[in-house]
């Protein structure tokens, strides 16, 4: 079997040793397109580098292409639907870093709450100033929704109800509302949640179904004391719609890790407003990167193995590799 690698060696940070063992092991590079057409042809398993989106145009010229594992949780520079018609398994390393995106995820929402970043430049500028009454609040007691309860949005969920006496509303469509009520929270739609909750918190992967999943009509939804945090991918919402909607005073304020394009812009007005805390993209910490790369190298090994790899997104490719070997069969 032959291993295809689009990071560099000085960034897989990882012990490769039983890949080397069971496979031929070979690099590309991360953002040449036309090298990894040519390398991708013979390949069994793709590991991708974070330049090029696999579109179904760049599967095509893998023939033997069996697995794409993606070093992250976001995978949306894989066409996995196009994959899985192709056979195509597409993992990620979902859940190896949800604690640590679940603490910043809370970090911001406080951050906003109690307006710390505001409070920590008053000080550094020499001055003692109380804030207004209504620019800072507490979230305890107050109602908490997450969209998308996987297991970022699950923890940070249990934080909220357990540390923070919080009511849970939890908004995703594949989740039965048996899966809520066991954390002592309640399944609603996403109007729903947008209209009911105080403090909002977003944890759905970048897809097009997601893609601006929250515009201008489901921000007006919103209290205008509550806030927004995005720790998950910056497309999901619409960035230029929660600009004007935060000037406008539609909603409180907002904390965010991720943006629409990467880095922000450096005349963005996001950066010049108050009731915004942003970071840039630091979701996953260094403890949490090594624990993605472990998990990412073990499901490798594992298919290398004749295992069954963990973590698949898009499982419908059992469908069209059965399929696939039906035809061949007969």
């Amino acid at each position: 079997m032959k291993v295809l690698i689009g990071l560099p060696k000085d960034r897989l940070h990882a012990d490769i040793s039983e890949w080397e063992r069971l496979a031929e092991i070979e690099y590309v590079t991360a953002s040449d397109e036309n090298a990894l057409r040519k390398q991708i042809v013979d390949a069994d398993v793709l590991i991708p580098g974070y330049s090029i989106t696999l579109t179904d145009d760049i599967l095509t010229e893998g023939k033997k292409l069996k697995l794409i594992q993606v070093f992250s949780v976001g995978f949306e520079r894989v066409d996995a639907d196009a994959a899985a018609k192709r056979g195509i398994m597409v993992c990620n390393t979902g859940g190896s870093n949800a604690e640590s995106v679940a603490e910043l995820a809370w970090a911001l929402i406080l951050g906003v709450a109690r307006q710390i970043p505001g409070g920590d430049r008053l000080m550094r500028a020499g001055k003692w100033e109380r804030f207004q009454p209504q620019s800072h609040r507490m979230v305890w007691g107050k109602t908490l929704g997450v969209i998308g309860f996987g297991a970022i949005g699950l923890r940070v969920g249990k934080i909220g109800r357990l540390a923070f006496n919080m009511e849970l509303l939890a908004a995703d469509p594949f989740i039965t509302p048996e899966t809520a009520e066991a954390l002592g929270g309640r399944l609603v739609s996403l109007d729903e949640l947008m209209q009911m909750s105080d403090v909002i918190s977003v944890h759905v992967p970048l897809s097009p179904a997601t893609t601006h999943l929250i515009g201008e009509r489901e921000l007006r939804l919103m209290k205008p004391t509550a806030i927004l945090v995005n720790t998950a991918r910056g497309a999901v919402i619409d960035e230029a719609s929660l600009t004007l909607c935060l000037q406008e005073g539609v909603l409180a304020g907002a904390g965010l890790d991720v943006f629409e394009v990467e880095p922000l812009a450096a005349d963005s007005p996001l950066r010049r407003m108050e009731n915004v805390v942003l970071v840039p993209h630091i979701g996953t910490c260094p403890e949490a990167g090594l624990r993605m790369r472990e998990v990412g190298v073990e499901n490798v090994a594992r298919f290398l193995r004749g295992e069954k790899p963990m973590r698949i997104v898009n499982p419908t490719y059992i469908i069209a590799r059965l399929s696939k070997t039906e035809k061949e069969d007969n």
